[in-house]
């Protein structure tokens, strides 16, 4: 058995090491989604993500500052241990889906989000 996968191994680094596979980087804003399951998936989470109150997200971040919340903070794991979790994927979420659409609403709402964190910021000092 080990000889088999010794021998497999080096099978699969010589295959590998000939392949010569130029990869090659591009910017979400490059691609244009056409109708496809692909932009129905990304119109999904656009419609979810703009369904999120933003205040509920910022809620555990402004407590933590000692800040007022503007609305009450989401329940499960946002107010059981790992409070203000959701909000640091909402933020990237917001940031992927605004590079890749360009979309306004969630531009405003991704500045909405940056300058609610910098009054926590500026508020603990650092």
């Amino acid at each position: 058995m080990k000889i088999r996968l010794a021998i497999l191994g080096s099978l699969l680094f010589v295959l590998s090491a000939q392949a010569q596979v130029a990869i090659q980087t591009f910017k979400s804003q490059e691609v244009k989604l056409l109708p496809s399951d692909f932009s129905r998936a990304e119109a999904t989470d656009l419609k979810y993500m703009m369904a999120l109150e933003p205040d509920r997200l910022l809620a555990p971040y402004l407590k933590e500052a000692g800040l007022t919340p503007k609305a009450p903070n989401y329940l499960n794991w946002e107010n059981d241990g790992l409070n203000g979790h959701i909000g640091g994927h909402y933020l990237s979420a917001l940031s992927l889906m605004y590079a890749a659409t360009r979309d306004e609403k969630v531009g405003k709402r991704l500045n909405y989000m940056l300058q609610e964190l910098k009054k926590c910021q500026d508020k603990n000092g650092d």
